[in-house]
């Protein structure tokens, strides 16, 4: 898998369908931020990709990206396994990379979920460092990966992270606030418009 498809949300919810022939199933509750646009959509097997990043940016030239990616069918994935794997991949293509879980707090226990920050301080494709925020969601139809990136000059791991307390407690809390719902378990917000 390349290293765009793994570091490949106006606050008004939209739901992104875990499958499109499933048009009542769970569902990922997503909300683009306001002045973000859409730069990147694939599907590829059972990959799902979609990037966003501030107007004025572009899919190559991005100082900040959101990222969502749903692989469908994986049904009650275990989280810490799989963003450990994210992980193990990203260390591979980046020397002095480092990862550490982080607390989530407030969010539902319905879907297992484990955030992770990964930085790589300098990426070798880039020659910039990359700050990542993670979040993997386990739903019971597919596995869902949130992020929250920032391109940044190079840097060292052992000093203070390259992005701000109140930047990454903001995107913190925005990735904690994006959800997993199914209709049919009856655990969506009654003022959310699901797709049909």
């Amino acid at each position: 898998m390349s290293l765009r498809q793994f570091l490949a949300l106006a606050m008004l919810l939209i739901t992104l369908p875990a499958a499109a022939a499933q048009p009542k199933g769970e569902q990922l509750l997503f909300a683009k931020p306001e002045g973000w646009h859409e730069v990147f959509s694939e599907i590829e097997e059972n990959l799902t990709t979609n990037e966003y990043v501030p107007e004025g940016q572009t899919g190559d030239d991005w100082k900040e990206m959101v990222t969502v990616q749903i692989v469908l069918g994986m049904s009650e994935a275990d989280p810490n396994a799989l963003l450990a794997r994210i992980a193990h991949h990203l260390a591979e293509g980046c020397p002095g990379f480092s990862s550490q879980p982080i607390e989530l707090g407030g969010v539902g226990e319905e879907y297992p979920t484990l955030a992770v920050m990964m930085m790589c301080p300098k990426n070798p494709e880039s020659g910039k460092g990359d700050f990542i925020l993670v979040r993997g969601i386990a739903g019971k139809e597919s596995f869902y990966i949130l992020q929250k990136a920032w391109r940044v000059a190079p840097f060292d791991v052992d000093d203070d992270p390259p992005v701000a307390l109140e930047d990454r407690k903001f995107w913190l809390g925005y990735l904690a606030y994006l959800t997993v719902c199914d209709p049919a378990l009856d655990n969506c917000p009654q003022n959310v418009e699901l797709e049909e």
